[in-house]
């Protein structure tokens, strides 16, 4: 087949496209030849094959970035098998649930990795529950009611040359963020990866780091980036800002995606960055100012993106030639086959160009359906509540810039109904943001009997004054828009993803209401 043309590649025959996989860790370099790296997929096809993985079966996978991780994925793709993707930092109760309701046969693991008890995790679980019926180890033994293969054992089998690619099998899950007890199982198969990675080919150069966990869609994405334009993969197993700048300047990297925390630390490396096309970042961190400006000064240009694990990340993506807006979350959409449209969450009806609403999208990288317990099928009363009319409910909060372009402005849930009116709380976030001594503010809603109400959450470097801060709203917003209380705390709570940190809003709002009420 001619991988030149990407126009109808599937899986296989696109991971065939990267031509060198680069796994950086301290002190040393871990690099690897296509050539190379499918015959190690050949060995762990025939491994696997052999322990008796059946097309359709899940396979847990709680490993960091690296070549076992990606070999996983090709062979997945190959066997018509599906990963189910586990984040290293999960620990018991949330390993427990992601395995267990996806009914995994195996779970894939590396006990040595970062002095994390791993098997301390597992012995907290009732393995009725987990479900598994082996453990792949790639360091020594697993104690548990289950069978420890050794990785070793399934990638020095006898090769196999099987290759069920079908873009109609499923291949992939991901787990929504959130703060809920069950997040929702995002499966893709595998013609939505193979679309996406082929419409990502001329936003991609070279030369791709992918620093982010593979577990999440957004480091995920990054190599199906690498897939369709053929690029090198570099990747490594935790991020570190010295080795990823290291990397940048050693490799010549010419596209890197991250978090805005990510992007600060490796602009202030002091290496040479000026390889990068261009820095897609994400904004996770509020209290980080500055970001774009500091890239700036280094010659690397930040820009805007929009993604959620239902659609792939760089689902939108801002031109670096946008003077202005480069820089603004959303973008234009990648795929030529996709589609946006902005509607009255109250009544479904298209807003106005460039007026708020809920984002609804179509395209081809849409995910098939939200897994159902037991992994065996699409729980499709779930999905369908999440779909009106064929388009897919983001959630999210954005406007229109054009047909192709839109600006992503907050997840719906974030977003405050005051007065009657949708109000988007980083209007209100910067109002509070003039005064010198606040460093961040988070703004939640609160359900009180007089109406839903503005609760401020500030982090300062010093004491400040409740009174002033809500003076000065009151003297730039509209009413329904001051805050009721504006309280100081130390720190946000946070949550972690695979893609990164993000403040608990719910938990914000149960602390308003609990001084509140």
């Amino acid at each position: 087949m001619n991988l030149e043309n990407t126009d109808e590649l599937g899986l296989h025959e696109l991971f065939c496209r990267v031509p060198r996989f680069v796994v950086c860790e301290d002190g040393r370099d871990v690099q690897i030849s296509q050539e190379d790296m499918r015959i190690a997929v050949d060995r762990l096809c025939g491994g696997l094959q052999k322990w008796g993985i059946n097309p359709g079966d899940r396979i847990a996978v709680w490993l960091p970035n690296g070549l076992p991780y990606l070999s996983l994925l090709w062979a997945a793709a190959r066997l018509g098998v599906v990963v189910v993707s586990i984040n290293t930092r999960f620990r018991s109760s949330e390993v427990q649930d992601i395995v267990g309701r996806s009914g995994a046969r195996l779970l894939v693991m590396d006990p040595s990795f970062l002095g994390i008890d791993f098997r301390g995790i597992l012995a907290q679980i009732d393995n009725n529950e987990l479900g598994i019926e082996a453990v792949v180890s790639l360091a020594g033994d697993v104690d548990g009611p289950w069978e420890t293969v050794s990785w070793a054992e399934l990638s020095d089998a006898l090769p196999s040359d099987v290759d069920r690619c079908d873009p109609d099998l499923p291949w992939i899950v991901f787990t929504t963020s959130g703060t809920t007890s069950a997040p929702k199982l995002v499966l893709h198969c595998q013609g939505s990866p193979a679309a996406h990675a082929r419409d990502l080919e001329r936003w991609v150069g070279p030369s791709v780091l992918a620093a982010v966990p593979f577990c999440g869609v957004f480091g995920y994405t990054m190599l199906l980036g690498a897939m369709g334009r053929g690029s090198e993969l570099i990747t490594m197993p935790v991020f570190d800002a010295s080795l990823a700048a290291s990397a940048i300047e050693r490799y010549g990297v010419t596209t890197f995606h991250g978090s805005d925390e990510m992007l600060m630390r490796i602009v202030e490396s002091g290496r040479d960055l000026t390889s990068l096309e261009a820095v897609g970042y994400a904004r996770f961190n509020n209290a980080l100012e500055g970001v774009v400006d500091a890239a700036a000064r280094v010659g690397v240009k930040a820009i805007g993106l929009y993604g959620m694990s239902e659609v792939h990340a760089l689902y939108a993506h801002r031109s670096i030639m946008a003077s202005g807006s480069a820089e603004v979350p959303g973008g234009e959409l990648v795929s030529p086959r996709a589609r946006a449209r902005v509607v009255d969450p109250a009544n479904g009806k298209d807003v106005e160009l460039g007026g708020e609403g809920e984002l609804l999208l179509q395209g081809p990288s849409m995910f098939a359906g939200y897994l159902a317990d037991g992994g065996d099928r699409i729980d499709e009363e779930l999905t369908a509540q999440h779909f009106t009319r064929g388009w897919f409910k983001t959630g999210d909060l954005a406007r229109l810039e054009n047909d192709r372009t839109f600006e992503y402005l907050a997840r719906l849930g974030d977003v405050l109904r005051l007065g009657g009116f949708l109000v988007n709380p980083a209007e209100i976030e910067d109002c509070i943001l003039k005064d010198v001594d606040v460093e961040s503010v988070q703004v939640v809603g609160v359900d009180l009997p007089a109406g839903p109400k503005a609760v401020a959450f500030v982090v300062a470097k010093s004491q400040v004054s409740e009174d002033a801060i809500r003076m000065r709203c009151r003297q730039e917003l509209a009413a329904y828009k001051v805050p009721i209380r504006v309280f100081q705390i130390d720190e946000f709570p946070t949550t972690s993803s695979a893609n990164g940190v993000k403040i608990q809003k719910t938990r914000l709002r149960d602390i308003a209401l609990l001084e509140i009420t």
